[in-house]
Parts: structure tokens; sequence; C-alpha cells
């Protein structure tokens, strides 16, 4: 087994993309790590209106969204101490604000084993794998 995978067995997954080849993937991916539910939604506000009412143990989040950025629902999480992966198609020059630090990013386009590592990371740095 390579190391991370299975590391999302059982949880709840909040997708953020808003490609929707890359979405599709992402989710079949996070199946393959053992995710037991994936919602996927293509904007910020789509899913902070999920969370609202709904409940996660791990975020994807794309950064750059269609006109907007998955930022919002990156600091609803950190409220709620639920860990997150971001993924952008941007380089490293990209800033990403200094209160995400701490959350690994992964590079598109991706594949299982990067995605596999960033949320064996995450896990394994909030203490939920």
């Amino acid at each position: 087994m390579t190391p991370g995978r299975g590391h999302a067995a059982g949880l709840k997954v909040l997708l953020v993309e808003d490609q929707t080849i890359i979405a599709l993937d992402t989710e079949a991916m996070l199946a393959d790590l053992g995710a037991a539910d994936v919602q996927s939604f293509t904007t910020s506000d789509a899913a902070l209106a999920w969370l609202a009412a709904g409940q996660c143990d791990l975020g994807v989040l794309d950064i750059a969204l269609a006109g907007s950025t998955s930022y919002p629902v990156a600091d609803v999480l950190i409220e709620r101490g639920i860990p997150f992966v971001f993924t952008t198609g941007y380089g490293s020059t990209h800033a990403i604000p200094p209160r995400f630090s701490g959350a690994p990013v992964v590079r598109k386009p991706y594949g299982m084993d990067a995605l596999a590592d960033a949320v064996g990371r995450c896990l394994d740095r909030s203490g939920k794998s």
C-alpha cells in the first residue's frame, strides 16, 4: 500500500472544485482512499451553505474558483478544527495567506499518490489519522 492510502477510510469529505473533470477525478481518488462520502461543490457559497447544516471530516479545496477563492470555506474549517488540503493550478509563486500556511498544497494536475500524501500529512498533523 502506498503511504497515505486508506487515510480517508470512513471519512466524509468536502470537495470544492469548479472544474467538472477534476472534481470527478478527485471524487474517484477520494473513494479509492476510502472516503465514505464526498460532498462536491463548485463555489464557496454553495459549500458554505452546506456547511451551515452539514459536517465533514476533511476538506479538499481548490484555491482559485471562478471569480473567487475557497478561503472563506477554509476559514470555517479552521474554526471547526477540520483539516483540509488546498489544490491549485498556480505555480509555487502564488502566495497563500499566512493563516493557511500549515495546509498541505497539491499542485494540479495531481494524481493519486500526490493526493494520498497530502491527505495523509493533513490528517497526521491534525491528529485525526
